[in-house]
């Protein structure tokens, strides 16, 4: 989440009635809001009216509060109780093949999990891994990331892993991983070379410019490989980018350890960008198709909000699903007719 000093950014101030203890014998309310705003607008309503406006029908940069949206077009879109699903295929009888679809939560643990079912499948051997990402677009950096080492920049994907951050600890030189449930990957020896001493949890893509070999594809492939290991299969590290084949033995259909609701609570209760634009995309191709593009989870999201917030284009602009691009813009006004909604 990125964060802004109020008198620096054009922000929607949402101010709400409970605020004050009696808010429409609070005296002049303007006066002691307007105090505050150098740069923005607000509304304040109480039992339906709305008792104090600044700019109600002007667009401001929202940032993070437009994850309300998202939230919402999920909700209406895809249903609280819908999960995302990951494919696990077999070609030639060891090639393992992973078809993604977004799932946001594909986390160490969960891919334990996952190892655990394909090797009680009688899966022990496995010469290769395909890597099958085409439910989403290539290269779906947000407008708005500047692709830092930052973790709230990371870039999305169908197959991504541990929401495309590597977390790593190096002390006195040695490099290792500091969760549990995470192995020590090469990736994390490579990369953590580079870094002082300490604890660190680094956006992967951000290093793809200047090494191509370092990659969300190759984060994926080594968590996969290394947690498949300790199932006692066999695993040739060995993967490529492709497409599941309609002779591809469909082995397991995993569906998300979290619900969309849940999902929902989760990145709203850390304002996670990845979460965010993650079910901004999936949104997108699930409505108009695969594969996920900025532009399709664009029309989802807006008409989620022409239809259910009662909110015309000239009150909003939705550009990623997140709050990272200053592109995105929304009226007061809408902003509350979405709480509501969501509410």
């Amino acid at each position: 989440m990125r964060c802004f000093r109020p008198i620096q950014a054009s922000l929607i101030c949402i101010v709400w009635a409970f605020f004050f203890s009696d808010p429409l014998s609070a005296g002049p309310l303007e006066e002691r809001i307007d105090s505050l705003v150098e740069q923005g607008g607000y509304m304040v309503t109480a039992h339906g009216k709305t008792i104090s406006q600044l700019a109600a029908n002007t667009r401001f940069i929202p940032a993070s509060t437009i994850k309300l949206a998202t939230a919402l077009a999920a909700l209406e879109l895809l249903g609280p109780t819908h999960r995302i699903k990951t494919e696990f295929y077999l070609r030639d009888t060891s090639i393992l093949c992973i078809k993604g679809y977004g799932d946001p939560f594909l986390t160490s643990e969960n891919i334990s999990g996952i190892a655990a079912v394909l090797k009680s499948q009688g899966l022990t051997k496995i010469t290769g891994l395909i890597l099958d990402t085409s439910y989403f677009q290539a290269d779906l950096k947000a407008d708005g990331s500047t692709n830092s080492e930052n973790p709230y920049d990371a870039e999305n994907g169908a197959l991504a892993v541990n929401f495309n951050s590597l977390p790593f600890i190096k002390d006195d030189g040695v490099i290792s991983s500091p969760e549990p449930q995470t192995p020590t990957l090469p990736l994390m020896k490579e990369l953590g070379a580079h870094f002082e001493s300490g604890t660190h949890r680094i956006n992967i893509s951000a290093f793809s410019e200047t090494d191509s070999t370092i990659t969300p594809m190759r984060y994926t492939a080594e968590i996969f490989s290394e947690l498949l290991k300790k199932q006692g299969i066999s695993v040739d590290p060995t993967y490529q980018k492709g497409v599941v084949q309609a002779d591809d033995k469909h082995m397991y259909t995993y569906y998300s350890v979290k619900s969309i609701a849940e999902m929902i609570r989760s990145c709203m209760k850390y304002s996670n960008n990845f979460i965010a634009n993650q079910l901004f995309l999936y949104c997108g191709a699930m409505r108009f198709g695969a594969p996920a593009t900025w532009q399709k989870g664009q029309r989802a999201i807006t008409d989620i909000l022409e239809q259910k917030v009662n909110s015309h284009t000239s009150q909003f602009t939705i550009v990623e699903g997140s709050g990272l691009s200053k592109n995105t813009t929304i009226t007061p006004i809408a902003m509350i007719a979405l709480l509501q909604a969501f509410k």
